[in-house]
């Protein structure tokens, strides 16, 4: 109120200008002079003109209008996900290889939103979803859990991979027993891919004796390129390679067979991040 009767020039045009009744204006100057506890306007004839006070207080009553402004249009936008903030975790295969062309769909749709992502195990970003450190996962090997819903994300499966020069590089497939001849690259035990290759060779009474072992399926990629083995990968690890051609993909028969992997979009049952919602929508459609 105060800041419109200055800028309109009186209590009645203020009234005009803000849709109220003149009596509501001067009403609402009173309350304020007597919060302020000194008057803020002075009168010279006809014309009402600031007082001392006044004129120290305009200059704050402007930058406080500008700020309840700003709440209002930041809360507005929020609400039509114009801007905000979503943190979420993705297995380090989904993070490298899947994730990026979402988020870039997202970031089209939305581009004031800041979007935070982490990768790592699946055990490990569970944990943080479930402290509620993060909005949202996509995991590997999670059962339902109360409170949360999962959705599919990605289903994917484990080849065998090998450079074009190998023998086996026109095969479709190979027998799981040939592995024991091949160096064979991996990655390291307690990992998802090690836990579904130890579990169905066990299964297949087969022994999987892998000479290297790493942390990381581009070191696993780069190790079969050069020449130093075969390795077993995820299929959308290489599909770039496959592409291009460095690389080869074969799957392995019975009786170890198919060796799928299933990832999926893991959220607590209410969501109330708006931003968080579209990614959950684009991601789970």
């Amino acid at each position: 109120m105060f800041v419109t009767v200055v800028e309109e020039g009186g209590v009645g045009r203020a009234a005009l200008a803000l849709g109220i009744t003149q009596p509501a204006v001067s009403q609402y100057l009173r309350a304020l002079e007597e919060h302020v506890g000194h008057p803020l306007f002075e009168r010279q004839g006809r014309h009402l003109v600031l007082s001392k006070v006044g004129a120290a207080l305009l200059p704050e009553a402007r930058r406080v209008v500008q700020a309840l402004e700003g709440f209002q249009r930041v809360s507005q936008a929020m609400g039509r996900v114009e801007m905000g903030e979503v943190s979420f975790g993705a297995s380090t295969t989904m993070a490298t290889y899947v994730v990026p062309s979402y988020l870039k769909d997202f970031h089209d749709r939305h581009p004031g939103v800041r979007v935070h992502v982490e990768s790592g195990s699946s055990e490990r970003l569970a944990e943080r979803l479930r402290l509620g450190e993060l909005e949202f996962a996509i995991l590997e090997g999670v059962e339902h859990w109360e409170g949360y819903e999962r959705h599919l994300f990605y289903e994917d499966e484990l080849v065998l991979i090998v450079p074009p020069e190998h023998p086996w590089a026109e095969r479709e497939t190979i027998p799981p027993d040939r592995l024991a001849k091949e160096t064979l690259v991996v990655r390291k035990p307690g990992s998802m891919t090690w836990r579904v290759l130890e579990r169905a060779f066990e299964q297949a009474g087969l022994e999987l004796n892998p000479t290297f072992y790493t942390d990381n399926n581009e070191v696993t990629k780069r190790l079969v390129m050069a020449g130093a083995g075969v390795g077993i990968v995820s299929r959308v690890v290489v599909q770039p390679n496959l592409k291009v051609g460095n690389l080869r993909a074969l799957r392995l028969e019975e009786p170890v067979g198919e060796l799928r992997r299933v990832f999926w979009l893991v959220h607590p049952r209410s969501v109330a991040n708006p931003a968080a919602q579209a990614l959950i929508a684009l991601m789970g459609s």
